[in-house]
């Protein structure tokens, strides 16, 4: 895991270099979000995260049980497994098609002690 997290670190410092400047990206940052990137990121996980979940229900496979993340009492950790997959294919993927086609904008977000994706912003995501 400590392999995957400074891959991942490196991975999240190439950002800045492909998406537009209005976005910058330092590093990430969960709880709270702190810029604009992180707080569609985190969206964009949690949204992957419950779309996941709801289909592992229509599987046989526990969502309990899990083989990279630890369990937990506010989640299933197996979505969190298959979720880590999917989310450079999938949510970054889309972050960046609305950064850079300037489908979303500074007006998508709003900003108290950290930053939010308005309900606007929620929906184009």
């Amino acid at each position: 895991m400590g392999i995957e997290g400074r891959i991942r670190e490196h991975y999240y410092s190439s950002f800045s270099s492909f998406l537009r400047d209005e976005f910058s990206f330092d590093k990430r940052t969960k709880m709270p979000p702190q810029n604009m990137l992180n707080s569609m990121i985190s969206f964009g996980n949690s949204l992957l995260y419950s779309t996941i979940l709801t289909e592992v229900y229509y599987t046989q496979l526990n969502p309990l049980i899990s083989y990279l993340h630890e369990s937990g009492e506010r989640r299933y950790s197996l979505s969190l497994d298959i979720s880590e997959i999917f989310k450079p294919l999938i949510v970054d993927r889309v972050i960046f098609n609305l950064i850079n086609n300037r489908i979303i904008k500074k007006e998508n977000f709003y900003e108290l002690n950290s930053c939010y994706l308005n309900e606007n912003g929620k929906r184009t995501l």
